[in-house]
């Protein structure tokens, strides 16, 4: 119907998991999941393991703090309650070299940048629980999981009023003296209020403190500290904790444009296309093959990590729309069609088009970067028409004109 430079490649931003979530839809299968195991290296006497226990990952999206409390939970439950050795993180499956979190945009601690991990609990993410003290004029502030290594500074203060934005976002920064600076001002109108940034910077260790902070709650001794090991041949696998289903991480990834979360299903779908471990190479010629598969062209095409988080992926709006084709006549499309944020009600579009005839009519993937703006996927038209739309801005006006340009495509083919 209609098509400006189409065949050009752009940054597609966040649009890029369409091609990530998908390819992983095609070859895992909705339903596959992922294991996290927990293997005994020593004697279990009682309930004392005299010896390590080893912590291994295949590259759980969502292992977050609720399921990780699950799976610590079965192990005190299973007998396991004063462990002499050390926690051993085996996050061998996946081999991702080391980056500086600050390279992307010099914000190393938002979430969106966490690195993937074999092993990754609750997105590496530490949790920061603010809550006024109006009687010593103060902030609580409570860490999870603890600092073990870390001192916090907190230098908030507390002031009174309404909750304004400016009041409800503080500063936090680690500092090199193995502090974590938190400051800013907090409104007591603002009641308890949490924050999640990136702390530790191994993946490793993070798991670790989790383990530990768990652990002690439920009534169990740790002997030991921190190593990062693999699982022997003489190791004894003692449990074994299944993920939620592919088909229910994806709609997790896709409505609210998880980044980690699709760097993990990537490499997991190198693992499974060309062996352990699971690398970005790996990845990006998995998800290669399915497009080639598929019958999309794929000459000008560059994935890096899957996420969209990038300044060189490049895809054009005519091989992502024809993408979007072969998608809806796949079995696969319900799975796929009910991952995408519905406009004007939930996602990243829950507030785009509210209260309008167009609200809950189209099933968008947005993406947004700095000069980068797009947006991919379906509308249902006022006269019942399906309509695929593929719309890609890049360059200095993107994120204001780019937007608002959309708006106006949208609203002129929902009239069609």
């Amino acid at each position: 119907m209609l098509s400006y430079q189409a065949d050009e490649p752009r940054n597609p931003a966040s649009t890029m998991k369409v091609l990530t979530t998908w390819s992983a839809l095609k070859v895992l299968g909705p339903s596959w999941s992922w294991n996290t195991e927990a293997w005994l290296r020593g004697e279990l006497e009682g309930d004392v393991l005299q010896g390590d226990l080893v912590l291994k990952g295949y590259g759980d999206p969502f292992l977050v703090d609720e399921t990780f409390w699950q799976f610590v939970r079965a192990l005190r439950t299973k007998g396991i309650r004063e462990i002499t050795g050390d926690i051993i993180i085996d996050g061998s499956f996946f081999d991702v070299p080391e980056v500086d979190r600050a390279a992307f945009d010099n914000q190393p601690t938002r979430v969106y940048n966490a690195q993937p991990s074999a092993l990754m609990v609750n997105f590496q993410s530490t949790r920061f629980v603010l809550s006024p003290e109006v009687g010593l004029d103060s902030v609580k502030v409570v860490v999870q999981p603890p600092l073990n290594e870390l001192v916090l500074d907190n230098q908030l203060q507390l002031v009174k009023g309404r909750c304004r934005r400016e009041h409800a976002k503080p500063v936090i920064l680690p500092q090199k003296d193995n502090r974590i600076l938190i400051k800013g001002k907090f409104a007591d109108g603002c009641g308890q209020r949490e924050l999640q940034r990136l702390i530790s910077f191994s993946p490793g260790r993070h798991a670790f403190d989790a383990f530990k902070s768990v652990w002690n709650s439920q009534g169990g001794h740790l002997g030991g500290g921190f190593q990062a090991g693999q699982v022997r041949a003489s190791d004894r696998r003692f449990h074994i904790h299944t993920s939620r289903a592919l088909a229910e991480q994806v709609r997790l990834i896709n409505k609210w444009s998880n980044n980690v979360m699709t760097r993990q299903v990537m490499l997991s779908l190198g693992a499974k296309q060309y062996g352990a471990p699971g690398t970005l190479e790996k990845g990006r010629l998995a998800v290669m093959d399915v497009l080639e598969e598929q019958g999309i062209p794929t000459q000008g095409i560059l994935i890096e990590n899957g996420s969209g988080l990038s300044r060189d992926s490049r895809i054009s709006a005519a091989q992502l729309g024809m993408l979007l084709q072969k998608i809806w006549h796949d079995p696969y499309m319900p799975e796929m069609l009910s991952s995408l944020p519905l406009l004007g009600q939930d996602g990243t579009l829950a507030r785009r088009f509210r209260k309008t005839e167009q609200a809950g009519r189209s099933r968008l993937k947005t993406g947004t970067l700095n000069r980068v703006t797009a947006i991919a996927g379906y509308m249902l038209t006022r006269s019942g028409k399906r309509m695929v739309i593929v719309m890609q801005h890049n360059g200095r006006r993107a994120g204001s004109a780019g937007r608002g340009l959309q708006n106006k495509v949208l609203e002129w083919v929902f009239e069609q």
